[in-house]
């Protein structure tokens, strides 16, 4: 921001001077800016450099110059400070008009003797085989020379100065020859795309894209080389282009967060913005010419939120984002625990400050009940998947509904991040928009976990048997890959009622039974028919969850 600043103070003093061009005064002797030619032949397709120079000059500080060139013919495609000189990315580009602003102020403000100095470098593509110009229509240009002009107001000294000619250059239509990968016929880095004849569009200076190590630069420079394409590249330059934007949009979604404090985070909102920008253009940019990839598409805004245990039960940690509208720590569901690296995943949708913390708490009523249910209780509450059914009661014994169940599991599989279609129509219809479990039990019918009754209805407030329980939760299992599909017979010494569960149910039980999540009521029993009670819900949602990490 500073530098921006520092480049926009630098541009009102030079246009001041040029409003008030009154204290002109001479460069050295000869003094000039000028265009050189291409290196070497240009052929169609080629990528080729002019320099922009200042020749004899004792002391030249800031430059604007204005170009004009043959739009038919060429192409910009990048254009770079020279050595010493910045141009704060303030070039500007009118490809509709064939006109190239550029502005480049040297780094150091005191004045350095150089005869001859590189201002700018602009990177141009040949579009067509024809004879093509390159002018120099307006320089304006200061030392750091300090003066105060007729209004009194203190100003850098205008130069005057003369301009070399137009540059004429002919562009040759591409040979029979089959060019070897990665050459070109003109003196820019581009490559070609290896097909005789073709007219498809080079993959252009790629290795400088590459080479780039801040990922938000490197994407800014991928997006303006997308953005230049003008015909569909070829089947090799695309390969190029695909591989090099799967590399540049992974570390662009890697989002830095400033540690703030004990296990504390905070992700700023120019820099998540910035990077939202340009994953989504690039997308876009990359699917207009059908280089968008399943891989590429994929690709979130993620950050990783490490932490010190300390003491803490890593069962109940989990992330918090701080919301201050209502001065409180919001829970992030979607946070994805590495246990064995100490890290947090997080898919970033908000800015903000992020913290890694312990939550506990604990009901009145669950002391007397057996300790396994107790501490599932006390897990699945930290990881918000569970709550009391008041601030201190948990009511333990009280029968889970089929909207309840629902709910569970839907919260303790993620199971909305795998809806990228939202339905609006009503799932059954006895489950109406407005009802607490509407997009629950709706999620649960779209991944077909479940399927209803025959009349349509979904009974949400019914108690959920307990082989209904199993297969719902087994189903969301295969869909998340954790259990494959099939029949399953009963392995080992079967529940003495296996006869009366229900044939649907019956493979699913097997299966649950097979991974040890079920074990029984007891005496071997099963009692598929029976509902089941929050705390023995509880243990069965928790060894789930923990199966399915």
């Amino acid at each position: 921001m500073k530098k921006m600043m520092f480049a926009l103070c630098l541009m009102l003093l030079i246009l001041t001077s040029f409003n008030f061009g009154s204290m002109d005064a001479k460069a050295a002797e000869g003094a000039r800016i000028a265009l050189s030619n291409p290196s070497s032949s240009v052929h169609v397709g080629d990528t080729f450099k002019l320099q922009v120079s200042g020749e004899n000059f004792n002391d030249l500080f800031g430059v604007e110059v204005s170009l004009t060139y043959d739009l038919k013919a060429l192409q910009v495609l990048e254009v770079k400070a020279g050595d010493g000189y910045d141009t704060f990315g303030a070039y500007k580009d009118d490809a509709n008009e064939g006109k190239l602003y550029i502005p480049v102020m040297r780094k150091q403000l005191q004045g350095i003797p150089q005869a001859s100095v590189r201002l700018a470098e602009i990177t141009f593509k040949a579009l067509q085989g024809k004879q093509a110009a390159v002018e120099i229509q307006h320089v304006k240009a200061v030392s750091s020379e300090r003066v105060v002009n007729e209004q009194g107001y203190k100003d850098l000294k205008v130069l005057t100065f003369g301009v070399g000619e137009a540059i004429t250059f002919t562009i040759s239509k591409k040979d029979d020859r089959d060019p070897s990968p990665g050459s070109g016929s003109g003196s820019g880095s581009g490559t070609t795309s290896g097909q005789t004849g073709s007219s498809k569009e080079p993959v252009w200076n790629m290795d400088a894209i590459l080479k780039e190590k801040d990922p938000v630069r490197a994407a800014e420079m991928l997006q303006t080389l997308l953005n230049g394409l003008k015909l569909e590249p070829a089947s090799a330059d695309k390969e190029v282009m695909q591989k090099a934007a799967l590399s540049i949009l992974e570390k662009l979604s890697s989002i830095s967060m400033n540690k703030e404090g004990v296990d504390t985070y905070v992700i700023a909102p120019e820099d998540l913005s910035k990077r939202k920008t340009l994953l989504e253009d690039m997308k876009l940019s990359l699917s207009q010419w059908k280089m968008n990839t399943a891989k590429i598409n994929k690709i979130e805004l993620n950050a990783l939120l490490e932490y010190t245990l300390g003491g803490r039960d890593v069962n109940k940690l989990g992330v918090y984002r701080y919301n201050t509208a209502t001065a409180a720590w919001d829970y992030i569901r979607e946070a994805l625990h590495q246990e064995q690296a100490s890290k947090f995943r997080l898919v970033v949708k908000q800015a903000g400050t992020y913290r890694v913390m312990e939550y506990t708490k604990s009901y009145e009523d669950i002391s007397g009940i057996y300790p396994e249910a107790r501490y599932a209780i006390e897990a699945l509450t930290a990881k918000h998947i569970v709550q009391g059914t008041s601030e201190t009661l948990f009511s333990p014994s009280k029968a889970v509904t089929r909207a309840e169940f629902s709910s569970m599991i839907v919260k303790a599989l993620s199971l909305d991040r795998l809806i990228t279609d939202r339905k609006e129509e009503a799932a059954y219809s006895d489950v109406r928009k407005g009802d607490w479990y509407y997009e629950d039990v709706k999620i649960m019918h779209q991944l077909q976990i479940t399927k209803g009754y025959d009349d349509g209805t979904f009974k949400p407030n019914e108690p959920v048997t307990r082989e209904q329980m199993v297969v719902m939760m087994m189903n969301a299992l295969q869909i998340l890959g954790q259990v494959q599909g099939g029949n399953a017979q009963a392995s080992g010494k079967a529940f003495a009622d296996q006869n009366a569960i229900s044939s649907w149910a019956k493979s699913s039980v097997n299966k649950a039974k097979e991974m040890k999540i079920i074990s029984g009521t007891g005496q071997n029993l099963f009692m598929p028919k029976q509902s089941s009670n929050r705390a023995d819900t509880a243990v069965l949602i928790w060894k789930m969850h923990q199966h399915a990490k």
